[in-house]
């Protein structure tokens, strides 16, 4: 009787082992399938998901090191010795202007009366931060925030990518002061034919306009239309006009040589331009 009794306790331990070798092999193989569908789908996302937060980090990166740089007496500004230096952190069109001011102020005031990652002459920094980049295409913007002997101030840098590489391209310092406009403005454009510069004959659309460098603007003769106005550089291959309580009429061109580009009416329509020969 006990041998029986021994014998069924056996092989129900058997059965049960058996039961629960099964129902592992079971669960292993539903975690393992599991496990390969959530890995699959998370690794297709990743490099889209890197590469837009490379972008970001690295055009916040040098705003963070121009300021690091610049506070270390390690400036690309007001030094003649290094032009590397310069073009490291501008586009040409800001670093030629930059390094022509310097340049030609020969230690004296120039352009750039004051700091220009500051806005002043005197500062007093606080609370400074480099912000999140906004990344579009091959355009990013990088705000900067700071208090200078306790008044807030926001700058920001609009950068374009060369190459590649993000460079800045200007520094926007609130309402229509900008570092381009202000070195533009002293060192206005000289001769087309030299250097590439906003001046000559263009055809804008179905008639045709006359362009000279007055001061600090540009006059715009029309053969036809509004006659003559006056355009000031906005940005770096930009120009908009000024006129009074109306919105501007603007040119924009592809490059820096202001051969072709488009034609922005201020009652919105838009028209081909290229430099007539």
């Amino acid at each position: 009787m006990k041998a029986q009794i021994s014998f069924f306790c056996l092989t129900i331990s058997i059965l049960l082992l058996a039961s629960s070798s099964c129902m592992y092999k079971t669960t292993a193989n539903e975690t393992n399938s599991n496990v390969n569908i959530n890995t699959n789908s998370e690794t297709a996302g990743t490099p889209v998901a890197a590469s837009a937060e490379s972008q970001t980090a690295t055009a916040e990166s040098l705003v963070a090191d121009l300021y690091k740089q610049h506070d270390a007496k390690k400036s690309p500004f007001f030094q003649t010795k290094n032009r590397a230096l310069v073009d490291k952190y501008f586009t040409k069109t800001l670093a030629d202007l930059i390094w022509k001011d310097a340049k030609s102020s020969a230690g004296e005031v120039g352009a750039l009366d004051g700091d220009p990652l500051y806005n002043a002459q005197d500062t007093e920094i606080k609370n400074f931060a480099v912000g999140k980049a906004g990344v579009k295409g091959e355009t990013a913007t990088v705000p900067v925030t700071f208090t200078n002997f306790g008044e807030k101030k926001t700058l920001t840098f609009a950068l374009k990518q060369i190459s590649g590489s993000w460079k800045i391209d200007d520094i926007k310092y609130g309402g229509e002061d900008s570092l381009l406009k202000w070195l533009k403005n002293t060192y206005p454009a000289k001769t087309a034919s030299s250097s590439g510069e906003f001046e000559g004959k263009y055809q804008v659309g179905e008639t045709t306009c006359t362009v000279k460098p007055v001061k600090m603007a540009f006059e715009v003769r029309w053969a036809k239309g509004s006659g003559i106005e006056m355009f000031f550089s906005d940005g770096a291959t930009a120009l908009s006009s000024s006129p009074d309580n109306a919105a501007p009429n603007r040119f924009e061109f592809d490059d820096e040589n202001y051969n072709t580009g488009t034609f922005y009416r201020a009652d919105g329509k838009s028209f081909a331009v290229k430099r007539a020969k």
